[in-house]
This record gives C-alpha cells, sequence and structure tokens, in this order.
C-alpha cells in the first residue's frame, strides 16, 4: 500500500468536491483504498506487505488527466501547411493542393513500422510527463487495412507500458476517402465498414467517423458506425467541426459515446445530445487554430456532459499537455476552474465509458498527479502547469527504456 500524505488540496472530482489537509491510500491493486484527512488512519496493509508514505508536502492532488481525442500514429508535422493557413489558406485550400490528411497518409505508409512505434511512443511518454494518465488514440493516417489493423496492434502493444499512459485505441479507418482507391468512394465505405470486426480483434475499443463537409457524409458514417457497433466496437464521430452537416445529430440519432469538435452546432443540436446521453469532447487548440470558438456554455445550458482533448494530430494541434488545455478551457471557453478540470477527468473518463477513473474516490484506479501548486487556480494562471508527482495504478511513473515491438507491419 501507498499514501500520499500531506496533499495541501485534493481535488476530487466527485460530490466531494475538494478535501484540503488530505490523504490518499492505494492499496497493492492499483485502485484506491481510502481518501481521508491527513493524520487519520488507512485501512491496515495486508498482512506481510510495506505501507509506502510519501509526502506532497502541502500540494495540489487531483486524478490522472485524461485526454479524450488523440491522433498519435503518424509520421512528420505538416509544418509548412501550419504557416501557410497562418498566412489566410483555408483547410480546403490546402487540402485541394495535395496537404491535409491525404499528405500525412503518404508519410506514414513511407515510414518504417519500427520507425513509426518508436515516434509514437515517444509522444505517449509526454502525454504522462505532463499529468495524463489516458489517452484516447485513434489510427486514420494509413487508410488501408493492414496499415489501420497495424495501428491498432502498436497502440495496443503501448497501452500502459512501462512509462506510457494507458491508452485507449479508437478505429478511425473513416478519416478521409484515398484518392486512388480501387472502385472509388462508395468502395472504400464499404472497405472501412467491413473491417471494424477485424478492427475490434487488433483491439481497437471504439469506431470513429470524420462526418464533416469534405470527409464524410451522414449516410456514409451511418453506415460505418453502425458496422462498428455490430462488430462490438462503442461509437465516436468528429461532429460539426468544418460545417453543420449533421452530425451531431446523428451522434443523438446512435446513442454515440462522445461527439467531437462541434464548433457549428445549434441549441437544438445541444439539446439532442444532452437528450441521448452523448458527451461533448471539446479541442480548444484546434479550434483556436482554425479562429473559432467550441460552443461550450451552449452545451452546457442544454445538459451535455464536456470533456476535453489536444486533439494531437500533425496539421493543427501539437500539444500533449492536458493541463494546458484545462488553461486554454477557462481563459477562452468560459468555464470555471473547476469546470474545465472536471471536464479534463471525470468528464474525460464518461466520454471513453471509463467508470473506473477520473476522480479520487474509493475504487477508483490510482492514477494520480501532484501538481507543482498549492491551488487549483493555478490552472489559469500558469498556462501549461507542470507536474510535480504522477503515478499510475499507485505506481511512481518511470520512463521506457524503450517501447515493445508490435507485430510488423506495412512496408
Amino acid at each position: 500500500m501507498r499514501v500520499l500524505r500531506g496533499v495541501g488540496r485534493c481535488f476530487t472530482g466527485t460530490g466531494a468536491g475538494v478535501i484540503e489537509h488530505a490523504a490518499v491510500a492505494v492499496g497493492d491493486d492499483g485502485r484506491i483504498a481510502w481518501v481521508g484527512p491527513d493524520g487519520a488512519r488507512p485501512p491496515a496493509a495486508p498482512r506481510g506487505r510495506p505501507v509506502l508514505e510519501e509526502d506532497c508536502d502541502g500540494a495540489l492532488l487531483t486524478a490522472g488527466l485524461i485526454d479524450a481525442h488523440t491522433h498519435p500514429v503518424y509520421a512528420g508535422a505538416r509544418l509548412a501547411e501550419i504557416a501557410r493557413r497562418t498566412a489566410g489558406a483555408s483547410y480546403a485550400e490546402l487540402a485541394a493542393a495535395g496537404g491535409g490528411i491525404a499528405a500525412t497518409v503518404a508519410a506514414t505508409r513511407a515510414e518504417a513500422p519500427a520507425t513509426l512505434a518508436t515516434l509514437v511512443a515517444a509522444r505517449l511518454g509526454r502525454w504522462l510527463r505532463e499529468g495524463t494518465t489516458t489517452v484516447e488514440a485513434k489510427t486514420g493516417y494509413h487508410l488501408e487495412r493492414q496499415g489501420e489493423l497495424w495501428a491498432l496492434d502498436c497502440l495496443r502493444a503501448l497501452d500502459g507500458a512501462p512509462g506510457l499512459p494507458r491508452v485507449v485505441a479508437t478505429y478511425l479507418g473513416a478519416h478521409g476517402v484515398p484518392a486512388d482507391w480501387p472502385g472509388g468512394r462508395s468502395a472504400y465505405v464499404q472497405a472501412v465498414a467491413d473491417w471494424a470486426p477485424a478492427a475490434a480483434a487488433a483491439g481497437a475499443r471504439a469506431c470513429d467517423v470524420f462526418c464533416d463537409a469534405g470527409a464524410f457524409t451522414v449516410a456514409e458514417s451511418r453506415r460505418i458506425l453502425r458496422a462498428g457497433r455490430a462488430a462490438g466496437l462503442r461509437l465516436r464521430i468528429h461532429a460539426d467541426e468544418l460545417e453543420r452537416t449533421g452530425g451531431a445529430e446523428l451522434a443523438a440519432e446512435l446513442g454515440a459515446d462522445s461527439a467531437d469538435h462541434l464548433l457549428r452546432v445549434t441549441a437544438e443540436d445541444a439539446h439532442r445530445l444532452a437528450a441521448a446521453g452523448v458527451v461533448a469532447t471539446l479541442a480548444p487548440v484546434t479550434a483556436l487554430a482554425m479562429h473559432q470558438r467550441p460552443p461550450a456554455r451552449l452545451l452546457q445550458a442544454a445538459g451535455v456532459t464536456l470533456a476535453l482533448a489536444t486533439d494531437h494530430n500533425p496539421g493543427t494541434s501539437g500539444i500533449t499537455s492536458m493541463s494546458l488545455v484545462v488553461g486554454l478551457a477557462v481563459l477562452d471557453l468560459g468555464l470555471s476552474v473547476t469546470e474545465a478540470l472536471r471536464a479534463a477527468t471525470a468528464g474525460g473518463a464518461q466520454s471513453l465509458r471509463l467508470p473506473d477513473r477520473g476522480t479520487v474516490a474509493p475504487g477508483q484506479l490510482g492514477d494520480l498527479v501532484l501538481w507543482d501548486a498549492d491551488h487549483e487556480g493555478a490552472f489559469a494562471w500558469a498556462l501549461g502547469l507542470r507536474p510535480r508527482r504522477v503515478w499510475r495504478g499507485g505506481e511512481p511513473v518511470v520512463p521506457s527504456p524503450s517501447p515493445p515491438d508490435p507485430r510488423p507491419g506495412p512496408v
């Protein structure tokens, strides 16, 4: 058992709110056994098992942050394209010039699998060191069967490896349509649907679709998501980011776990999401890159649960710091620090339908972060607040010297 004493403030994320002068005990099973006042005696450790005590020196303790939307399996960031966008080029113009997702697909397919796995592991390691203990990670930069399944195998191999966060893999074969796909668009939509059982077998938890202008239509998205559900996958949707095309309505219709981005939704859309229990996963950094603002207050007013994400990807968001996202949610989206932190912990857990994390309470995973601050207000003051210590399953984080090798991938 490990007992964290001297916690100045424990942000539980539960109805208990913030507990001052707290202590937390994590059992040998990696789950929180007890939360209470510092100085009180936690439950006894099993006979013959040691009790390790750590002094938190009056700092702030939270549950590990949860990044509910990322794209880490890629080769090369599109930096020249990013510079063009800052000079006024639109998303559609860049894609028409061979940029966007298609450019990353070409680079990712060309990368040696072992090198690509190393790149992914290095990115994931940054998340954990910055206080994020669970990362949702999508495929979507191979857009052919072998590569998409390899990406899932890679993510499964890296899940919870030493020095890495817990990884929740999402199958995003419907990220774009390859221009050279035999049989064209309709054949690719059918292929993505047909790959869903293999994606589930390779470790995917969910199926996602980029349902938006220039990507997949509502009808195409419905077809793919229904195939994903039939294969046992949960549902997530990139919805109404570029234009209001009906993605949020589809998320509500299908009862998806999460609808993401949502930059163009209306109050009517928000009420549909709330009635269906769909979480809204917002990505402030990507929205800023597009000179947009996620409608957090509109969604909240309708009763939609919010989650937050970095949307780490090679074209718009290179960050892995969820603490920065929390700060931006306060300063740009108008959330309170408490609301933003809940969205980055309990909200993320709800977005991923993982009820065993996101709060500091008995029975939860011992994924905890001690921050370099003595109050949660620091998230809105020192953007990108750094952790002092991170525990995953009650164990201190240590960097991994090398990632595990996934099975051979595409050549």
